[in-house]
């Protein structure tokens, strides 16, 4: 830039006054190296300036966020708090921006404890953070769970202890969450806050077949519960019901604007004026909103978290097992819970219910699936072996040939009516190979289980129940069903003695089961590669109930001795026809689709032909029955006659 700048006051070299130009050229260069040092001294400054102000403009834009005070009220949840506490940890509203009150007391576990230790660690990322525990018991209990009257009132008052510290800190949002609400969207704050509401919440969604919810569609004249008919629209999202809607009464997870006039006469306790109820703090501040003219408002536009409904207890324990019970429904179409960062957690003593091993087959191409049942293998702290599933779109004719695979002749699904595909051939190879592999490592005794499996409450003990009655009434089984579709479930009947085990007719699936080393032995010493068919159709011919003879002559030696639980212990995640439905081994949704609409057509067709039919019959029935009249009256008036 310098000797560009400085160009026309040089000279050539062979210039007699070279000397003198090029003395002259350099303090001109001189000047121009100032001017240049001056240029980027501004620039600098200007730069500096830039990254000053940029900085104040972020820190300008935290400080625009509102200051939220959440409260938080936990007794004897230790067994939720983990996945409780994970969940707050992830709310994508600036941390610093948070302000965190916890009360905790009459507790019989470790919540105190676990609400300490996070307190503690979390307390440099927060704005604040008050934890408060009551090792005083103001009122005797008979269980953890047990809430006399004095529970409500103590409830009440720490709910409004709660909402005068928040006004004292300033706060300009309550953000109220019970420890048992599971805010699975992490941008739930951000979205009640955009909604300018004085009170709103967040729904909770109930189960699939569960109707409970964190609001009210209607109170009746003494202030409580009362199913209205816009409750269920709003709940399951019907048609014209997604939006922000208000409701008489909101409970569990809300947040309350606090700098409105009417917002700073919302009370708790004492009791609001006029109001002559029994003391329930969701009342009672349901009524103090409607005295100050304030409405609340429930959002159902996303998925915001789940909230288990509240259940009658006998035992912490029980408590913790129906927890699990609830992971387990969640995850078959949520992510894994998560557990928080921030709290030491001790380690879960696995095992594999005194099997020889438990095997769960799964593609490697679906992540979804596998992530899925890893988490609800670890919900169930069972010891397992990841079995790495054949995949059907890796095989092809030439390496069928190889292992010397032959289809069964004439083979067609019975439902579809077409042939194998490769993702049942994939299927089957999954099977057989873990067969072989008891085999050749003489494993007496395991399960497997596929990797699209829902299971049902209280798995754990019921299948070690399972496993007692097996060795009592069933010493010498080769295979016991655990999951499957029953066709002809009313025909199957209880083995003698059991409770639960049962003789199983044709059946659909090998969600999963429970294999002994001689099972495995039948099923592989049967050649079943000579004439190939889906597992779930083999299995059912080597225990001799296949409605297709024909199929079953191929395997002549049919004595695998097979039983089945019930009721079931594991379902499918996931139905045709449901969504998020999909399968590796079925025809594409569409082809099933179509052979379905083929199928009804010719069910609709031949119920009208055997309509058809019957009234044929009918009219030829009555005809007969008509000449037999006239037969019989023509005799008559012969008889008369005579």
């Amino acid at each position: 830039s310098v000797w560009l700048f400085c160009d026309a006051c040089l000279k050539a070299p062979s210039s007699p006054d070279s000397h003198s130009a090029r003395m002259e050229g350099f303090l001109c260069a001189g000047r121009a190296a100032s001017y240049l040092l001056l240029l980027c001294l501004l620039l600098t400054k200007k730069y500096v300036s830039s990254s000053v102000d940029d900085a104040a403009l972020h820190d300008s834009a935290t400080e625009e966020q509102p200051l939220v005070f959440l409260e938080i009220l936990s007794r004897n949840q230790a067994h939720i708090l983990p996945n409780f506490l994970g969940y707050i940890e992830r709310l994508d509203y600036p941390k610093d921006r948070i302000s965190v009150w916890i009360r905790t007391d009459h507790n019989e576990d470790n919540t105190s404890a676990i609400l300490q230790e996070w307190s503690h660690n979390v307390r440099h990322l927060y704005a604040n953070v008050d934890f408060k525990s009551s090792d005083e018991w103001l009122y005797p209990t008979f269980d953890p769970f047990d809430s006399p009257d004095e529970r409500f009132l103590q409830i009440t008052e720490l709910r409004q202890e709660g909402l005068d510290a928040a006004r004292s800190a300033g706060a300009e949002y309550l953000f109220s969450v019970d420890a048992d609400v599971f805010l699975i969207n992490n941008r739930t704050l951000s979205l009640l806050i955009e909604q300018q509401k004085t009170i709103i919440s967040p729904m909770m969604d109930p189960g699939p077949e569960l109707t409970y919810s964190n609001f009210w569609g209607g109170q009746d004249s003494n202030g409580y519960y009362e199913r209205t008919p816009d409750y269920i629209p709003i709940l399951k999202r019907h048609k014209g019901w997604v939006g922000c809607h208000q409701v008489p009464v909101v409970h569990s997870c809300f947040l309350l604007e606090l700098g409105g006039g009417a917002s700073r006469r919302l009370r708790y306790w004492p009791k609001p004026t006029g109001f002559s109820g029994p003391v329930d703090d969701v009342v009672q501040f349901a009524y103090s909103a409607k005295r100050e003219g304030l409405a609340m408002f429930v959002l159902n536009t996303e998925v915001f978290g789940h909230m288990p409904k509240p259940e009658s207890f006998s035992s912490l324990a029980e408590a913790a097992s129906e927890f699990v019970n609830w992971k387990l429904k969640t995850l078959v179409n949520y992510p894994p819970v998560p557990t928080s960062g921030y709290i030491s957690m001790p380690g879960k003593q696995k095992d594999r219910f005194e099997l020889d091993a438990v095997f769960m087959i799964s593609l490697a191409r679906r992540p979804e699936r596998r992530n899925r049942m890893l988490a609800c293998l670890e919900e169930l702290s069972v010891n397992f072996t990841l079995f790495d599933a054949v995949d059907g779109k890796q095989l092809n004719q030439s390496y069928l040939d190889e292992l010397g695979i032959h289809y069964l002749p004439g083979w067609k699904d019975p439902w579809g009516e077409r042939p194998m595909t490769f993702g049942e051939v994939g299927c089957f190879l999954s099977h057989y190979n873990i067969w072989q592999k008891m085999l050749s490592e003489n494993l007496q005794q395991v399960l497997v289980i596929e990797d699209d499996v829902d299971f049902e409450r209280n798995f754990r003990p019921r299948l070690q129940q399972l496993l007692n009655e097996a060795s009592q009434f069933a010493p010498n089984w080769d295979l016991i069903y655990i999951g499957r579709k029953a066709l002809h479930w009313q025909d199957e009947l209880l083995v003698s003695g059991s409770t639960m085990l049962v003789w199983p007719a044709y059946s659909y699936w090998t969600l999963g089961y429970l294999i002994s080393h001689s099972g495995a032995e039948k099923l592989v010493n049967a050649r079943p590669f000579q004439n190939l068919l889906p597992v779930d159709e083999y299995i059912p011919i080597m225990f001799g109930v296949h409605p297709e003879k024909t199929w079953a002559a191929h395997f002549p030696q049919r004595n695998l001795e097979t039983y089945s639980v019930f009721p079931l212990l594991a379902f499918p995640t996931h139905y045709v026809g449901d969504e998020g439905w999909f399968s590796d081994t079925e025809p594409p949704k569409e082809i099933l689709d179509k052979i379905r609409r083929r199928k009804l057509l010719e069910k609709k067709q031949k119920q009208a032909q055997t309509l058809e039919q019957e009234k044929q019959r009918n009219k030829i029935k009555e005809q007969a029955q008509q000449r037999v009249i006239e037969t019989m009256r023509a005799k008559l008036k012969q008889k008369t006659e005579l």
